[in-house]
């Protein structure tokens, strides 16, 4: 296994093979589906597109009446019952397509990448070291050049689901809507990660101090100034404009805004100019602030790719 180029004139994607020439994208015909009336071209080797195959139907198991959507005959919970470890010295009780469990799937390896060695463990021929390497999104009409050792990036795995416990729709990459997800985490797990998030935070704040600590009244001031700079809905918290995670985010009056808690979210640890722009162009036109570090971080980034060219 290596990566390597794709041989595809005018492709330069990297991907990962054991001896194949061409990606994920070139590496099949670009076929019509054969639904009639769907007209939608795409690169597979499965002849219905991706659209047609995901659509609701009733799970063809026997006793069985859920109505799901996706391409598969079986819902999810039919897929991957509860079942015991194979395992002569493991009676495991675990959800799953395999016949054992990860724990007995799992074996000591060395990595069978070139020039490298690690010793691991593991179920993958390679490391997560080789595995993640710097990918193109396989995705028609996505261009996004990102680290990791999947084909498509993350907004592209990202779709239109239905949450397998409380069947409200979400998009996503996972079975289950957010609140569900955590709630099926145990307490004293939830607990863990609070406190330590918590520590994190606190740490990063502590650490992009520029004259002490910002008084709590200034925060509340900030936050009471007027609506999301982002959306425009009720504020609820501040927003530090360049995140803390972020070489040159302090922890300063100039770097607070106001923002709702899903801007807030969604925003996270990410850039101005590497979130929602629809969202961003709005904060600009209204913060004198957001304007200020936004023009800022796109000098950054013509500089950044004027060196990468040079």
């Amino acid at each position: 296994m290596r990566t390597v180029i794709c041989k595809e004139l005018g492709c330069k994607r990297r991907f990962t093979s054991a001896g194949g020439r061409y990606c994920s994208r070139h590496r099949y015909p670009e076929r019509e589906c054969a639904v009639d009336g769907c007209t939608h071209r795409f690169r597979a080797s499965n002849r219905i597109c991706s659209a047609c195959r995901g659509i609701f139907r009733e799970c063809a198991s026997g006793g069985c009446d859920t109505v799901y959507k996706g391409n598969a005959r079986h819902c999810r919970a039919c897929l991957t019952p509860e079942r015991t470890c194979a395992d002569p010295d493991c009676r495991t009780m675990f959800k799953g397509t395999t016949l054992r469990c990860w724990e007995h799937r799992a074996v000591d390896r060395i990595c069978e990448a070139d020039d490298c060695g690690n010793s691991y463990r593991g179920t993958t021929l390679l490391c997560v070291s080789c595995r993640t390497v710097e990918r193109q999104c396989s995705s028609d009409d996505c261009e996004t050049v990102y680290w990791g050792d999947r084909t498509l990036c993350n907004d592209c795995r990202m779709s239109d689901r239905i949450c397998s416990d409380c069947e409200k729709d979400f998009r996503g990459r996972t079975t289950r809507c957010g609140p569900c997800w955590w709630a099926q985490i145990p307490v004293d797990v939830r607990a863990a990660i609070s406190r330590a998030s918590g520590n994190a935070y606190r740490a990063r704040k502590l650490a992009a101090q520029v004259a002490g600590p910002v008084p709590a009244a200034e925060y509340e001031r900030i936050r009471s100034e007027g609506s999301c700079v982002y959306c425009g809905d009720a504020a609820t918290e501040v927003d530090h404009v360049r995140p803390l995670a972020r070489h040159g985010g302090w922890e300063h009056p100039s770097n607070l805004v106001p923002a709702c808690r899903t801007c807030n979210a969604s925003k996270s640890d990410r850039l101005l100019t590497e979130w929602d722009q629809v969202r961003v162009f709005r904060a600009v036109r209204v913060s004198e602030k957001v304007a200020v570090e936004y023009e800022c971080q796109r000098l950054e980034l013509v500089a950044d790719r004027a060196n990468e060219v040079a």
